[in-house]
């Protein structure tokens, strides 16, 4: 037994490593008929292409997990007397326990603690039956205030318990315990608000409160992993669960060296997040308020006296509608590296053109400046205060007062800059203009004052819309 045990530990050890090695060399082998790799379409065309679901691995897990959660969905709206039973006998667990324990101890030990399993029902699986389980008042069309006796009489008289889901030994002593527990008017309001469970698991239950708290806790569960799988399915494709799922799927890649595939056949479903993560917390929410407030039971057969089987149809039918709206409805691509760097290089290419745009303004003042003896001799005495002065007054804002004290102080340095471009630009303006019109004396003209009207149009001034900071 140890020699096979050592056997099993050397074969999860080295099986691994040279499984990886042969589908790296296997895929070195496939490179080289490889054919080139498609030239990438703008993206105007990729957004409006048809999304594949099974284009790349996160894409793969999402359809996936989408189409999990439909099936679960449609599952939970079956009656359940539609579907399969798997029943697992009694002794085949048994063959099997006492296979493992033969394996790995010795036989007295299984012997001694071994129990008659022979009278025990067999391992019932309903998972691939219906999950729609109406109650008993509404599965055999009975008021709420009929009698105990005449309702075990009218479950007798049914010919299958099978459309309540109680067709079962374990299940009809169940439901015994449950009509025995249905013999007051409140337990019957519990029963059509929150369904069997707390009435039979819950035994230290004694007052409504209590079986109300006892169930907030499944409804709670009910509700989280649905919110967990939205989370899935309307995750961006740069997120870190859709990089762990890129990574882990090149871990079985046949091509590990391969570069990882492009994330254009992704789509971008994370604006549906919000949205549907409200629309359940609101549906918890109301649930939560009808099962301690607002859930009424009436007597007579109303249908909504039944909360409990039609907050689990609303329940289902919402999500299913959340989850088929989310996957199908047309959702913009995210653009590939490609795609981004070009968006990147537009973005640079008019920032540049604007800064040569302020360069040739600011050449221009420096020439006008440098001409104007008057403005050189302003803009040398400016220099020298504002330069050392602003630069002292704001370390020692920055020292004293804090960062507050420094922004404003850059703030009335920039409004301080502003002014003073501003009445250069309009002095080179007016040297432009009468320069064009052949004035002979520019000097006179360019200590003209700054509020004339030609300097002041809008519409030849770019720092009257904001062009400089």
């Amino acid at each position: 037994m140890a020699d096979l045990t050592a056997y099993l530990v050397l074969a999860v050890a080295l099986v691994p490593p040279l499984f990886r090695q042969s589908q790296r060399l296997f895929g070195s082998a496939r490179s080289a008929t490889h054919a080139p790799p498609p030239s990438p379409s703008s993206s105007r065309s990729a957004s409006k292409a048809r999304l594949a679901p099974f284009a790349t691995p996160f894409s793969t897990t999402v359809t996936i997990a989408t189409l999990a959660l439909v099936l679960v969905s449609l599952a939970n709206l079956v009656p359940v007397q539609y579907g399969v039973d798997i029943f697992i006998p009694v002794q085949a667990v048994h063959n099997l326990r006492r296979s493992i324990y033969t394996l790995y101890t010795a036989p007295s030990v299984y012997r001694a603690s071994s129990h008659d399993d022979v009278d025990r029902p067999p391992f019932h699986i309903q998972a691939l039956r219906g999950g729609y389980t109406p109650d008993l008042f509404l599965a055999y069309s009975a008021p709420i205030t009929i009698p105990t006796t005449t309702l075990r009489s009218l479950i007798d008289a049914a010919p299958s318990l099978l459309p309540i889901g109680f067709h079962t030994l374990p299940k009809q002593q169940e439901l015994q315990a449950l009509i025995a527990r249905l013999s007051s008017y409140e337990a019957r309001r519990i029963y059509l608000l929150l369904g069997p469970k707390p009435l039979l698991d819950c035994t230290f239950c004694t007052k409504a409160n209590d079986f109300f708290w006892y169930a907030l806790p499944f409804l709670l569960a009910a509700y989280a992993w649905r919110i967990l799988a939205l989370g899935l399915i309307t995750a961006h494709p740069d997120d870190s669960i859709a990089v762990a799922i890129r990574q882990a799927a090149g871990l079985f890649s046949r091509n590990p060296r391969a570069p990882p595939s492009s994330k254009s056949d992704d789509a971008d479903r994370s604006k549906w997040r919000t949205p549907a993560v409200t629309l359940l917390v609101a549906l918890m929410a109301i649930e939560i308020l009808i099962m301690f407030e607002l859930g009424q039971v009436t007597p007579g057969s109303a249908r909504l006296n039944h909360w409990h089987s039609n907050l689990h149809l609303v329940r289902q039918v919402a999500f299913l509608a959340i989850v088929v709206v989310i996957y199908l409805f047309p959702s913009p691509r995210v653009p590939d590296t490609f795609h981004q760097t070009m968006q990147h290089m537009d973005a640079t290419q008019q920032n540049l053109q604007s800064i040569l745009h302020l360069t040739e303004i600011t050449d221009a003042t420096r020439a006008v400046v440098l001409d104007d003896r008057d403005l050189l001799r302003r803009a040398t005495t400016e220099r020298k205060h504002s330069t050392t002065d602003s630069a002292a007054q704001l370390l020692r804002a920055v020292q004293t007062q804090g960062g507050d004290a420094a922004s404003d102080t850059l703030a009335q340095a920039q409004n301080g800059i502003r002014s003073v471009t501003l009445q250069w630009w309009r002095t080179a303006e007016q040297l432009n203009r009468q320069l064009d019109r052949g004035s002979p004396s520019a000097s006179s003209s360019a200590s003209a004052p700054p509020h004339s009207a030609a300097a002041s149009d809008p519409s030849t001034n770019p720092l009257a819309h904001g062009t400089f900071p």
